[in-house]
């Protein structure tokens, strides 16, 4: 972003002294932007207003003119300044782009510090989404639509609301007809103006809007309480699960609009009771999905959400390249005793699935660039990895029973940490049917793929353990039903799995041996049915969707194993099935390889990793991501058998 200005700043006298901006009056929004830069003191800063919207373009056309130069600044601020100016006083602003002297990278740092006291102390945040548009936004009828959502019952985000809209309009058909008709209003009142903005999708605006007394959304001349919008939003939302309406931009409604306000409930909720490192991932997973101009900001943007008491210690440095601001955020969670972090990790969570490369010359010019494969790159939009993850058991995290024992001496791009080497990968079975857009949209061509891959693996472990027991002596049968399936502990499958009479979960053996006799059996129910609409033409086909409702008519097996078929392709679509050269079988993490790729557990994680030796003759390795090891998930079995080598390594 261009900043060229005439205007020089007044450096601030401690590192607790801000600017405001004090906008001066105008009558006509055409006449040029005027204003003074006061310098405050922290105690006597007087009562002001935080600005929250959104940069736009790196070009900066406008002029903001003080008494002594003038500024330049983007068109997207000086059209919230032009929105929010007065026509008869002067009006008292904090904003960044302003209030922050942007070519100075050491106040810059510090006042990103302070963001959590700016925007905790000012009078209200005024949120700036954009000018009018040809399409005229209905406040009176928006507000009408909050006030029918709380005479309704409506509550937080995370309430039944779908069961209450229900209740609500069971027996009688006037509001059956108002819930009907809900969406048709939303859209004709113009609310969907307000979630498409492009303010929702700033990162900035998670620790703005969290830390506000009050919000204030604006739209050109109109305004919105926040709690207004938040109502309807909910609203929208309820109705949306009880009747299934089609929504306008539906994708941003979910994706920004609604995860604010889902962030926003989850921080009222966990102040004061939650644990550290869970609101450091929960917070980072949020940030992810969304943009800001200065990718470090993922991080620093973190400081102003966590307690005062903290044990993370986050300092913003805008000298440090994004790469060392992510790999120092990184140590100092594992310094704490959060290797959890490492989960969120490894090249399975790269956006382009490459290998690194890294060497030791000082002079190598991508050195300074280099994010080593331990630490997570924020810098990449989390729809990469929320497909369904296997999660090997309730969560990924330390084994209390073994602590970590991890070196950070060896140099800014390694870990060297105790580890305990299993086996090498000698059998990968990928499945690239479930990343074929033509089997994403055809059930028919997705079962009949599923089918022939779920074939193809038990012929090959049934040659591969021909005449033999699996290295836990257990039937290999069995091994590979609870390998399918990532051992059945992730909270989908106990969810998806339940048998009705008496509540406990189906075992992996069980299910498999349903979906063998239903699906893979020429003979099958599934099978045949599946066999009778591929003959009819594809407008006469009953299965258009995911889940049981083709089945209600079938057995209830049959509900089961049709489930069943989209729980494995969901697993498939994040996890590759192997057998290990001494015949252990698991999931493994998408684009891992044989021969170069290494089943390990790392001292203090509770479930094994897959690591890849780095081939430039080094000991270096490269953490590929968490497995799944059928017979091998108990680290501290593992560690007391001596037929597996333990040591140290380094991870890069």
């Amino acid at each position: 972003m261009s900043f060229d200005c005439s205007y020089q700043y007044e450096p601030l006298t401690n590192n607790v002294a801000i600017r405001l901006l004090e906008l001066k009056p105008a009558i006509s929004s055409d006449l040029l932007l005027q204003c003074e830069l006061l310098l405050c003191e922290a105690s006597a800063i007087p009562a002001y207003e935080a600005v929250s919207y959104v940069w736009g373009s790196d070009q900066c056309p406008q002029t903001l003119q003080l008494p002594t130069g003038h500024l330049k600044i983007t068109e997207s601020l000086a059209s919230a300044l032009k929105g929010f100016r007065f026509r008869d006083k002067s009006r008292l602003l904090w904003v960044d782009a302003v209030c922050i002297n942007q070519s100075d990278n050491v106040e810059k740092a510090r006042q990103v510090s302070q963001m959590v006291k700016i925007y905790g102390n000012a009078a209200r945040v005024l949120a700036w989404l954009g000018e009018n548009s040809a399409v005229p936004l209905d406040v009176d009828s928006i507000l009408d639509l909050a006030r029918r959502t709380k005479s309704i019952g409506l509550k937080s985000p995370k309430a039944d609301n779908r069961d209450t809209i229900l209740k609500w309009v069971y027996g009688d058909l006037q509001k059956s007809r108002w819930i009907m008709g809900v969406m048709n209003a939303v859209e004709s009142f113009g609310f969907p103006l307000l979630y498409e903005s492009a303010w929702f999708t700033r990162m900035w605006i998670v620790q703005e809007t969290l830390l506000a007394k009050q919000l204030k959304l604006h739209y050109g001349t109109l305004s919105l309480d926040w709690e207004d919008f938040q109502s309807v939003m909910v609203l929208i939302h309820a109705v949306n699960a009880a009747v299934r309406s089609p929504m306008k931009s539906r994708e941003h409604f979910v994706k920004y609009a609604w995860a604010l306000i889902d962030v926003r409930d989850h921080w009222q909720q966990s102040i004061g009771n939650s644990d550290e490192a869970s609101e450091i991932g929960y917070y980072m997973h949020q940030f992810r999905n969304r943009r800001c101009k200065d990718d470090r900001d993922r991080v620093f943007a973190l400081r102003g959400l966590l307690p005062d008491n903290a044990a993370l210690d986050i300092t913003p440095d805008y000298t440090k390249p994004v790469t060392q601001v992510y790999s120092d955020f990184v140590k100092a969670q594992l310094k704490l005793g959060s290797i959890g972090i490492l989960y969120e990790a490894g090249l399975w969570k790269r956006k382009h699935l490459s290998q690194p490369t890294l060497r030791d010359q000082p002079d190598h010019p991508s050195l300074s660039d280099y994010l080593p494969t331990w630490a997570p790159d924020y810098r990449h939009d989390k729809t990469f990895t929320e497909l369904t993850e296997v999660r090997f058991g309730t969560y990924f995290g330390k084994d209390p029973k073994v602590p970590s024992n991890i070196d950070f001496s060896k140099g800014p791009y390694r870990l060297s940490v105790r580890a305990t080497l299993i086996d090498i990968i000698t059998i990968v079975q990928p499945a690239i049917f479930v990343h074929d857009e033509a089997h994403r949209t055809n059930d028919i061509l997705m079962f009949l793929s599923c089918r022939r891959y779920c074939m193809n693996l038990k012929e090959r472990l049934d040659s591969h353990f021909e005449n033999r027991q699996y290295p836990t002596q257990e039937d290999p049968t069995t091994a590979f039903a609870y390998s399918l399936v990532g051992g059945g502990t992730d909270r989908a499958y106990n969810d998806a799995f339940i048998s009705k009479p008496n509540k406990e979960s189906l075992d992996p053996l069980s299910l498999w041996k349903i979906y063998e006799k239903l699906c893979i059996s020429e003979n099958g129910e599934i099978y045949a049915v599946i066999q009778r609409e591929l003959h009819r033409p594809p407008e006469r086909q009953k299965i258009k969707g995911i889940g049981v409702d083709f089945y209600r008519s079938g057995s209830a097996e049959a509900s089961m194993a049709w489930n069943y078929q989209y729980h494995l392709i969901n697993i498939f679509r994040r996890h590759w099935f192997f057998i290990s050269d001494d015949g252990y079988t698991g999931l493994a993490p998408l684009n891992f390889m044989t021969v170069t790729d290494v089943l390990a557990f790392i001292d203090g994680a509770n479930v094994p990793f897959v690591l890849r030796d780095s081939s430039d003759e080094t000991s270096d390795f490269l953490l590929v991501g968490p497995c799944y090891i059928h017979g091998l998930m108990d680290w501290e079995a593992v560690k007391q058998n001596a037929a597996f080598e333990g040591g140290t390594i380094q991870i890069i």
